[in-house]
């Protein structure tokens, strides 16, 4: 109940003073449920300070939120990067080209664990995490990465690798199945030229010989001429038995290989060994002969492998914006030039940004005050391309004849691929790719920690503003009640009246 006082200057003044000790009591009761000092920033007596540390305490966890957010989808990328890692590890490991035994479909057990590779690399390049993909770059919204079927066979409209491969040893392998060589003998004379300056077949790169009374013309690469380029072997006598010329060729990959043709007493099925005949020119005969036969082997064998590798060069190299490229044809076994694919005629395999930005800046957050991370990813990245390049060859290289043919072919593929898998030091590996990653995460992870220990110092410094000491207010409220007490008791004197009735 409300109490009258009368106006008396006593009266008035203890009516205040209760009034005064009452509305305490309600303001420290509601500072010891509340755990606040006061339910407006204006009881809070250096407010702007507080204001402002409460600011920046919402703004580090804004940062924190997006940290959280890179953190994770960079583990995602990370785990990705290390599975397919193992793949190509595993995979390198299985590579023996002294191994060959074929499985009921035709390929050895590496050449289907080249598959299945294969098939795991695309998978984890479709890597998705909250509705985006992230080996697109900024385009995250679709898959960037086609099937593996449809990179490899292509569909009803489009060419895959298989077809662009055809294609291409078709145009290194030529009409003859020389290598774009050309041979033939004139008397005593053995020619060998390149059939024109075009990017397809073997190159003569340079000759050597031991051969006495013969006449080598070295119109190859090393000899600094303008291609299309030839040799020539003219016999002005004949030959010793176990004098050779030896033939360097460059094959399309850009890899070499060499032919040793010795001078015999008779001619060997491999091409290896000419026979001196009975005459120069027929010793020129023989020469020719066994130049064919070494050429169509090393075309069937090296030049079919590095054919196969500088096809997926030209199909899976679209890093900074490039096109698949293919044979210009047909024709393509006397084809001359490359063209770039087209959307409607190629299997475009990748389909995420590909400009020549950095793909790291394709993803960007700021993490802290003026301090922004990079971590995008791109599936058609250097690292990853290299080692998808060597899965679809072996997978794809056909030695299901099971010949001495096939299997010196599937060596030859061996001897390219597996030295690409197994990279795993230098620039524009999976192994410095991941190093990029783990740069992105440390620099989030050190700014997390940067911001943790600031909020945690705002925090204290607000709490210290805005919140009570629990003991102290139960004091201060112990003490009021002794206080209103007393005040009550020396009011019932005063007016007569009992503490009860007040009440």
């Amino acid at each position: 109940m409300d109490v009258t006082y009368a106006y008396t200057g006593l009266n008035s003044s203890l009516g205040s003073h209760l009034v005064s000790q009452r509305q305490l009591m309600t303001d420290l009761t509601l500072q010891e449920t509340t755990k606040l000092k006061s339910q407006t920033y204006a009881g809070i007596s250096d407010r702007s300070l507080t204001l402002a540390f409460q600011s920046k305490i919402s703004e580090n966890d804004a940062y924190q939120t997006t940290i959280d957010g890179i953190d994770t989808r960079l583990k995602l990328v990370t785990n990705s990067i290390e599975g397919m890692s193992k793949l190509s590890s595993n995979l390198a490991g299985s590579l023996d080209g002294n191994s060959f035994n074929l499985t009921s479909n035709g390929k050895t057990s590496a050449q289907v664990m080249a598959q299945n590779s294969l098939d795991g690399y695309i998978s984890a390049l479709n890597t998705e995490y909250g509705g985006l993909y992230v080996f697109g770059g900024k385009k995250t919204d679709s898959a960037p990465v086609e099937p593996s079927k449809t990179i490899l066979d292509g569909d009803t409209t489009r060419a895959g690798y298989v077809t662009v491969a055809a294609q291409r040893l078709a145009a290194d392998t030529g009409t003859s199945g020389l290598g774009r060589l050309t041979d033939g003998v004139s008397g005593t004379k053995v020619d060998l030229a390149e059939d024109g300056a075009h990017p397809f077949g073997v190159k003569l790169a340079g000759v050597t010989s031991t051969l006495s009374n013969a006449t080598v013309t070295d119109a190859t690469a090393a000899s600094g001429g303008a291609a299309p380029h030839s040799l020539s072997v003219d016999f002005t006598g004949q030959p010793t038995a176990g004098e050779a010329v030896t033939l360097t060729l460059t094959q399309p990959d850009g890899s070499t290989t060499s032919i040793k043709l010795t001078a015999g007493t008779a001619s060997s099925t491999d091409g290896k060994t000419f026979a001196i005949g009975a005459t120069p020119a027929d010793t020129a005969t023989n020469l020719q002969a066994a130049l064919d036969t070494q050429l169509k082997t090393v075309v069937a064998t090296d030049t079919t492998a590095a054919s196969a590798v500088q096809a997926a060069n030209e199909f899976f190299d679209t890093t900074s914006g490039a096109t698949p490229m293919r044979v210009s044809g047909p024709p393509y076994d006397t084809a001359t030039a490359l063209v770039a694919g087209t959307p409607t005629d190629t299997v475009f395999w990748y389909t995420g940004t590909n400009d020549s930005t950095n793909p790291r800046s394709d993803a960007s957050a700021l993490v802290d005050t003026n301090l922004t991370v990079d971590y995008g990813t791109r599936a058609n990245e250097t690292a990853f391309v290299d080692q998808i390049k060597q899965m679809a060859v072996l997978s794809t290289l056909d030695v299901s004849s099971g010949s001495d043919t096939a299997k010196a072919l599937y060596q030859s593929a061996v001897t390219r691929t597996q030295p690409v898998l197994m990279n795993t030091t230098g620039a524009k590996t999976l192994q410095s790719l991941e190093t990029e990653i783990a740069g992105s995460q440390k620099a989030a992870s050190l700014a997390s920690t940067r911001l943790s220990i600031a909020t945690n110092t705002y925090q204290t410094s607000v709490d210290s503003s805005m919140q009570v000491d629990d003991t102290q207010v139960a004091v201060q409220i112990t003490t009021l009640q002794t206080q209103i007490e007393a005040s009550y008791k020396a009011a019932s004197i005063l007016y007569k009246l009992s503490l009860t009735n007040y009440l």
